[in-house]
This record gives C-alpha cells, structure tokens and sequence, in this order.
C-alpha cells in the first residue's frame, strides 16, 4: 500500500516499520553536486530562520548539501545546477520570509615559496630601561606534498643550532614566531604553506633577550 503521514522527523530514504522488523531499504544513488553558491541572509535577524530552512530542505532533498567553510566562514549550498539552487533560496524567501546575498563562493588562496633563502635577522629595539635584541639565521626552503603529507602539518621548523649563542629556552620562541608568520604571507595576505624553516644560528642579549624579542 502507499501511504502519506506528516509530522514526523524524518529524512529521505528513511526506512519506517512498526518495530518488529529489522530490514531496510536499500538507498537511492545520490550524486555528487555540480555547482555551489555562498549564501547568507540579508539581515542578521534573519539568521534563525535561515538555519531552519537549510535543515528542512536538506532533509528532504538528499541532493543539496550544505556546509560551512572552515577558513572563508562563508555558507556553501551545493545542488545539481543553478535552477535547483535557486529553487531554495527562492523558497527560503517565500516560506521562511528570508531574503537571501548570494554568489560564487570565495577561493582559500595559500602562498608558498619557489625557492630556497637565505635569512639574517637582527631585531635590536631601545626604548628606555630594557629593550629587545634577537639575531636569527638560516634558511627557509619549500616542501614537496610527499613530505607535507608525511609531517602531518603543513610547515615545519628545525633547530640546527651549535652551541648557546642562542639560549635553548628560546627554541620554543622561534618556532611560535615562526607559526605566527604563517598566517599572512606578503603577497596576497592569504595563509602561507609549504615552506621548512631550518634556524642556524643567531644571537642573544644577557639583558635584551627575551622570549618576545
């Protein structure tokens, strides 16, 4: 027999029964969207109402994927073509009163380096009573993927250092600065990956030095 029933919390392809029988259907095939939009609402009252029509339709419609992207914060609404997307967010405004900003989503730019260079970095700052001194040297040179994937992290920093002219309680400090200046790079500003930071030598202050510096 078909039947219809409402009000109950259910998606596609969910299988009902009256509980004595443990089988299920078999699930249709579902494909992989073609085309995504970054949306959000107009307005940040809207946002509630906005959260509950993507719950709703992506329970109906196995097809339409949401998600939010990690690094660009943006919401990504992911269909079989331009027409399906814009059904939704047609229907966000008709039923839900939320008037939808849409666009093509943005791209997570990452920089790198082509080469390997050399560095000699003298950081001497005097400003009355103690001031900050640090010498660092050596050299940053790119990674391959093979050697990213087998790091488990996308840069990475190695201590070659002889000797004390830099205090091995500053190891620590060189490498969170390292870490620090990852996060812009000076080309487009974006993220910088890829790169292997190898510190040499350098040189400290008995009063200057300090893990800041």
């Amino acid at each position: 027999d078909v039947v219809a029933m409402f009000g109950v919390d259910c998606r596609s392809m969910d299988t009902f029964s009256d509980g004595n029988m443990n089988i299920a259907m078999s699930s249709m095939f579902v494909p992989q969207p073609v085309m995504s939009l970054a949306v959000k609402p107009a307005e940040t009252k809207m946002q509630n109402n906005f959260a509950k029509a993507l719950t709703k339709f992506t329970k109906e419609d196995p097809t339409l994927r949401v998600k939010v992207d990690s690094e660009t914060k943006e919401t990504v609404l992911s269909g079989m073509g331009e027409l399906h997307l814009e059904v939704y967010i047609e229907r966000m405004k008709r039923e839900y009163n939320v008037e939808c900003i849409s666009g093509q989503p943005n791209v997570n730019y990452k920089e790198t380096i082509a080469a390997r260079a050399e560095f000699d970095w003298l950081h001497k700052k005097q400003s009355g009573g103690s001031g900050q001194y640090a010498k660092v040297t050596g050299y940053i040179e790119p990674m391959t993927e093979e050697e990213i994937k087998e790091l488990g992290k996308p840069n990475e920093f190695k201590n070659k250092c002889i000797g004390t002219n830099i205090p091995p309680e500053y190891y620590p400090s060189c490498e969170k600065g390292m870490n620090d200046a990852m996060h812009e790079g000076s080309l487009v500003g974006c993220e910088v990956e890829g790169i292997r930071v190898v510190l040499q030598d350098g040189a400290s202050h008995a009063v200057d030095s300090s893990d800041m510096a």
